[in-house]
């Protein structure tokens, strides 16, 4: 498949793409456009571009907001906010109240984005397989392939995203061609939503390889790995323990990663890295600038890095989120800094009143000599060897292979200049695999659906769980974000409210 067109074609796919495309009416497009039609589905390059257009949606759809790392993140207690009060809620002392996060609810309450994401993958499914092979400049067969695997792969990842998140998608695997007119559709169950994602999955694994022969397509294209590493994912969710770690075992034997030196930590997140198995592109470039701003404090898709920086990783800039230290003194052992590589590659001023994390903090600025227009060049990380070796950790230990979970969870701890873990029992070799996966995914929007998913979240017995959630509000899946129904209701009738914030008044 030749390579992506440049970013101002893009856009505009987008706009007539994914914006506008054919979708169920309650995800709130707007009309029929004309790249809809056949008419404009008659290509190699059309196909390509409506590739790239589901790719731009998924950034927006993770980025738009700080989404990514508020749902996965500033939920599991890793932050203090400062002066960012808009989520100040999102607190032990608030009982991480997820009802009142003024001017993000737009997109923490809304899974518009992510069903617009949707809409342009069914759209790919649906036109690319009849386009005429005599439009493929290269081999039709493995072109169309290549499309589909990664249109499968995307809208798996978004219907794993929507259930982690807000529960009981609404399943939708059509193209529409009249959204205004089509029936409302009520919700699904978590397992089906789940099960939607594997199917997916599996497609796109039988579609794609493990290797691009392009190397600028590497980590940032979906490929076998990502297929597999995210069905594995998906099934410890399941709970098909046997079924993850043979997902995981794929990866790791067939996938041709390999985890960073630890001495090279920071630059798993610089890009492309061979321990990268998917990732969004966000890497300056002066001609094709995806790159996030690094001054921007306000919301947006075009600032989310930035919430991490301050003075002096961007010079003048005053107001981040900084570290919770309380949390990282119990993860890790802070007063011997030399021990665990990844602390001095996390964060930043350790021993100030304020202390960053500098995953993304490759600052870039557009006029160096005066240090201003400054941009962070960094992709972001979605699923990483480091990852996938503990999932099979975990996958393994509930098997009762305790052996082989100690052989994954290790090879992470000696990347990290870690002493191996000796075994002393299930429960605290579970909890040291948690606690593993903290201190290697720290702001990686993971680690509160980990705690969410192994039940470890509200356990008195984990020295890590979270403050201020209760127990009763985890059992009774209150861990689940509200949907803003006023918004969403209109588009679809059909659409309810997780229970346990209608009970809470939302």
């Amino acid at each position: 498949m030749k390579k992506y067109i440049n970013k101002y074609i893009i856009a505009i796919i987008i706009c007539g793409l994914g914006l506008i495309t054919s979708c169920k009416k309650y995800i709130n497009e707007g009309p029929i456009d004309t790249p809809t039609d056949d008419n404009f589905w008659s290509s190699e390059r059309a196909a390509e571009s409506g590739l790239a257009g589901a790719y731009g949606l998924l950034r927006t759809a993770l980025t738009n907001g700080k989404a990514y790392f508020i749902l996965g993140d500033a939920t599991a207690n890793e932050f203090t906010y400062g002066s960012d009060w808009t989520i100040g809620s999102l607190s032990s002392t608030n009982q991480w109240n997820f009802n009142y996060v003024p001017y993000n609810e737009s997109v923490l309450h809304n899974w518009t984005s992510f069903y617009q994401v949707i809409s342009q993958c069914n759209l790919i499914l649906s036109k690319v397989p009849n386009i005429p092979a005599s439009k493929f400049t290269d081999d039709p067969v493995a072109t169309k392939n290549q499309i589909l695997g990664e249109a499968y792969f995307i809208r798996a990842y978004c219907y794993y995203y929507i259930t982690q998140v807000w529960g009981q998608p609404v399943i939708v695997t059509q193209a529409y061609t009249d959204p205004i007119n089509a029936k409302p559709i009520a919700r699904s169950s978590d397992a089906d939503g789940f099960n939607q994602a594997v199917s997916d999955l599996k497609k796109s694994s039988n579609l794609l390889s493990y290797n691009y022969s392009d190397a600028s397509k590497v980590a940032v294209q979906a490929s076998k790995g990502s297929a597999l590493a995210l069905l594995s994912k998906v099934y410890m969710w399941q709970k098909q323990y046997q079924l993850a770690s043979a997902a995981a075992d794929s990866v790791i034997q067939y996938g041709n990663y390999s985890l960073e030196p630890g001495a090279n930590f920071a630059n798993i997140f610089k890009g492309q890295s061979p321990e990268s198995i998917f990732e969004i592109n966000m890497i300056y470039s002066p001609n094709q600038n995806e790159a996030q701003s690094g001054n921007a404090t306000n919301d947006g898709n075009n600032s989310v890095f930035s919430i991490f920086l301050a003075d002096p990783l961007v010079k003048g800039k005053s107001s981040s989120w900084a570290v919770n230290k309380e949390l990282i003194n119990k993860l890790y052992d802070t007063t011997r800094v030399g021990t665990d590589v990844r602390v001095k590659s996390t964060f930043y001023g350790l021993r100030s009143t304020s202390t960053l994390m500098v995953k993304y903090a490759n600052v870039i600025y557009q006029n160096p000599q005066q240090q201003t227009l400054p941009f962070v060049s960094n992709n972001m990380v979605v699923l990483r060897l480091a990852d996938i070796f503990l999932l099979k950790a975990e996958a393994d230990l509930n098997l009762g292979n305790t052996g082989s979970a100690l052989t994954y969870l290790n090879r992470v701890r000696q990347r990290a200049g870690l002493d191996s873990y000796v075994f002393t029992g299930q429960n605290d070799l579970l909890y040291t695999i948690m606690d593993e996966r903290g201190r290697e995914l720290y702001g990686e929007g993971q680690w509160y659906f980990d705690l969410v998913r192994s039940g470890l979240i509200t356990n008195p017995n984990y020295d890590n769980s979270i403050d201020g959630y209760l127990p009763n509000r985890i059992t009774n899946r209150g861990y689940l974000w509200p949907l803003d129904l006023r918004t969403l209701l209109p588009q679809d009738p059909l659409l309810t409210q997780n229970a346990w914030w209608a009970s809470a008044g939302q």
